[in-house]
């Protein structure tokens, strides 16, 4: 069966450098939802604890329970509002303001607002009705948090949506007064925003992606020496000596120009890697080619070895498929094992 393998050493490399750009691991929120972008919820929890990070985020209650002992609080960013609960760990991302006039009481809340990126999110003029809510309910609220659309692109809407958030954090200042909310946190940055920004002056920083290693940002904004932490090899199941001439797979995509080795291994578009379809010259992270389609369970690569890495970076998958990192990473089968060396 594959396997994925999880290196401790970069995502501590991964780490220091988010931290340090934040201004300390106290300030990193670890992005952990749909089982830590495919690398293993249960693995990285701990690990991302014992760093000394002490907030994090999953998508649902299923995976906040999971965790949530090894943190000070979780955010369930994409719970439905029936699902709501009082716990004194979980805090539930409302996206609108219909949602808070159904919160039960004493539940405590993150209020998403809505900046520019239209997908969900209390709009600016719905801010004092939220805040009249908030109180009404004897709701707690935790923190004020947006996010952006284009962090990770060329554009001038990283800074008008900044600008925004600003106005946000100005206008809530005065509400809290009149309706005795008190002081919150306030969060905007994902990972492009983080690294891209100049001085970090916010109470906390999301990291997703670029704690598992990827940055996506263009090359104009430099390298910050960030490395993959997810490994997948795969093993060996036979060998065979294809001929010149004769073709590979599925519809017999690969056509061999010269007499080799083909061996099969043991991963395939069911343990969720993307359907290569033999055309392209994708090949294996030793530099190996993919020989034609890639099968449900198996893949054919010119390759003699025991064991595989298939992949050792997502992006070179990415690009082939003209797709982005996370795309291939959250897709890998939770099935598969998962270890960290």
């Amino acid at each position: 069966m594959a396997k994925i393998r999880l290196i401790s050493e970069h995502l501590r490399l991964n780490l220091d450098i988010l931290a340090k750009k934040a201004g300390g691991k106290e300030r990193l929120i670890a992005v952990l939802k749909d089982n830590a972008y495919g690398h293993g919820l249960d693995l990285f929890a701990p690990k991302a604890a014992d760093f000394g990070i002490l907030h994090a985020i999953t998508r649902d209650v299923k995976e906040a329970l999971e965790i949530e002992k090894y943190f000070s609080d979780v955010i369930v960013l994409s719970e439905h509002k029936e699902v709501f609960f009082k716990h004194p760990k979980i805090i539930f991302a409302v996206n609108e303001l219909e949602a808070l006039k159904s919160v039960p009481s004493g539940v405590r809340i993150a209020l998403k607002t809505d900046t520019g990126m239209h997908r969900n999110g209390i709009k600016i003029d719905e801010l004092e009705s939220a805040c009249a809510l908030i109180s009404q309910r004897n709701l707690s609220l935790h923190s004020i948090f947006t996010h952006f659309r284009s962090a990770d692109e060329i554009s001038g809407e990283f800074f008008a949506q900044r600008k925004k958030f600003d106005e946000i954090k100005t206008r809530y200042a005065a509400l809290s007064e009149r309706y005795a909310l008190g002081e919150v946190y306030y969060h905007s940055c994902n990972s492009a925003a983080l690294l891209r920004c100049g001085e970090f002056d916010e109470d906390f920083a999301r990291v997703g992606i670029a704690m598992y290693g990827y940055c996506d940002l263009p090359e104009a904004f430099g390298h910050f020496g960030l490395k993959p932490v997810l490994e997948l090899f795969a093993r060996k199941i036979s060998t065979r000596e294809v001929k010149k001439r004769e073709r590979v797979g599925y519809g017999g995509v690969y056509e061999a120009d010269k007499d080799m080795i083909s061996s099969l291994y043991d991963v395939g578009y069911s343990d969720g890697i993307l359907r290569y379809n033999g055309k392209g010259g994708l090949k294996s992270a030793n530099g190996s080619l993919i020989l034609g389609r890639v099968s449900m369970d198996s893949i054919s690569i010119n390759s003699n070895e025991e064991e595989i890495c298939i992949f050792n970076d997502a992006t070179v998958w990415a690009k082939h498929f003209g797709t982005i990192s996370y795309d291939v990473l959250v897709k890998l089968n939770a099935k598969i094992p998962r270890f960290f060396i």
